[in-house]
């Protein structure tokens, strides 16, 4: 949370003094006389987009959303040094970030606020356009303040997710090096026993499926790096990012080249809202589709909660994400779809207009160490554990393909009663 000090140091930055104060204080009867119809247009535009929308759908949302976006604005004409309001703007932040609500979303909702109240000002100041001006820059100063604390949450909440991934990531990596000891010492003795054959091929299962799930949470770190590099601004700071991104790359190089064995996660089942964990995960892979030239089209239509283990559901999702833009080394589309299915069931639907699949393929997609890929460019256990998962769910998944249009994957998966349900939540 920002201190006090902290606090003064924002605003001298920005300037904002007791001239600024006064024309705010000023405007707190327009704003209420307005805020009501301010909050409606507000609305109107966050349903005009899909991923807003999305996050509006739960019970009572709605409802939460305009009666707080009411007291921000209200706000705007009150002291930022009185109690609690950094502490306010940072959880508004955390609250963003927790339901999936990225940046430039919630950026942009600062500036339509702005452009919402601007002509409001103007009205209040017939004829007296210094006292106009005064009130707007204050209002924009506001803004900035509220903006830089909200992203700041977010990117604090960002860094500690990163810590514990690396640290994660560390123990793995302890993990795997004693594996690769004792399967050394295995190795061995079944060669004295003179069934070299038979553990090599239960060794390279085991091994290939561990490199896949250290694989995939690395994957996610490197997503998150990625994301966080262009809002790290102190070079200092941008070489820390980058320096974990390249040992990302070396962890993955040397699981790569390393095999050993591992155990599989037991499944925790949990209630999982599948929208915010879309939207999360695709996230994670924001930099590799504007990289490789991929357009992403999503139609996240309003579903029961799903009773499951989300890391296991977001690492479904992100192979058969990861598993498109390997199809599409020219670039594509990418299509995500999320819908209710048949009776009490689900649906996730990811399509690509990549390279597409050869009908004498489609049958041993789901096959270990099976894969259409050049060699060294896949292990061909990616969607040997989406398939697993889904298994794992009481679900199916289904594929269908077509040469040089595309591929799409549907995952359906069954709903249970959660008792007690999470709710979406949006400031």
């Amino acid at each position: 949370m920002s201190s006090p000090r902290d606090l003064d140091q924002r605003l001298d930055f920005l300037g904002f003094g007791p001239e600024d104060l006064a024309a705010l204080r000023a405007l707190r009867p327009v704003l209420e006389r307005s805020a009501d119809r301010l909050v409606g247009a507000f609305y109107e535009h966050l349903q005009s987009f899909d991923h807003t929308r999305a996050l509006l759908t739960a019970p009572g949302v709605s409802e939460r959303l305009l009666a707080r976006q009411r007291e921000y604005l209200l706000s705007l004409a009150e002291d930022p040094r009185a109690p609690d309001h950094a502490e306010e703007r940072l959880r508004i932040g955390a609250t963003h970030e927790r339901v999936g609500l990225a940046p430039r979303w919630y950026l942009g909702a600062y500036a339509l606020y702005y452009s919402l109240l601007v002509p409001l000002v103007c009205e209040a100041y017939p004829g007296d356009r210094a006292a106009a001006e005064r009130a707007l820059v204050a209002l924009q100063k506001m803004l900035m303040l509220d903006a830089q604390l909200a992203m700041e949450a977010y990117i604090e909440r960002d860094r500690r997710e990163l810590e514990v991934r690396n640290r994660q990531l560390a123990d793995e990596g302890r993990t795997l090096a004693r594996e690769i000891e004792e399967q050394q010492v295995e190795l061995r003795q079944t060669r004295r026993r003179a069934r070299v054959a038979e553990e090599l091929a239960s060794v390279a299962t085991l091994v290939a499926g561990l490199a896949h799930e250290i694989g995939t949470p690395m994957g996610v770190i490197q997503g998150h790096a990625e994301l966080l590099e262009p809002a790290v601004t102190a070079e200092k700071d941008k070489w820390r990012v980058r320096t974990i991104r390249e040992q990302i790359d070396r962890i993955s190089r040397i699981i790569q080249a390393v095999l050993s064995s591992a155990r599989p996660r037991e499944l925790e089942r949990a209630p999982v809202e599948l929208a915010p964990l879309l939207a999360n995960t695709i996230s994670f892979l924001a930099e590799k589709f504007r990289r490789r030239g991929i357009r992403l089209e999503t139609d996240f239509r309003p579903v029961p909660i799903l009773v499951g283990d989300a890391e296991k559901i977001q690492q479904l999702v992100l192979n058969l994400l990861l598993n498109a833009v390997d199809a599409m080394p020219k670039g594509g589309e990418i299509r995500v779809v999320l819908a209710p299915g048949g009776d009490s069931e689900v649906e996730i639907r990811v399509a690509d207009t990549g390279v597409g699949i050869e009908a004498q393929a489609l049958d041993r997609i789901f096959e270990p160490f099976y894969t259409t890929k050049p060699a060294g460019q896949g292990s061909g256990l990616g969607l040997v554990v989406a398939h697993g998962i889904v298994l794992d769910h009481d679900g199916r998944i289904e594929v269908t393909s077509e040469p040089g249009v595309g591929t799409e994957f549907r995952v359906v998966l069954p709903i249970r009663p959660t008792g007690d349900a999470r709710r979406n939540d949006m400031e």
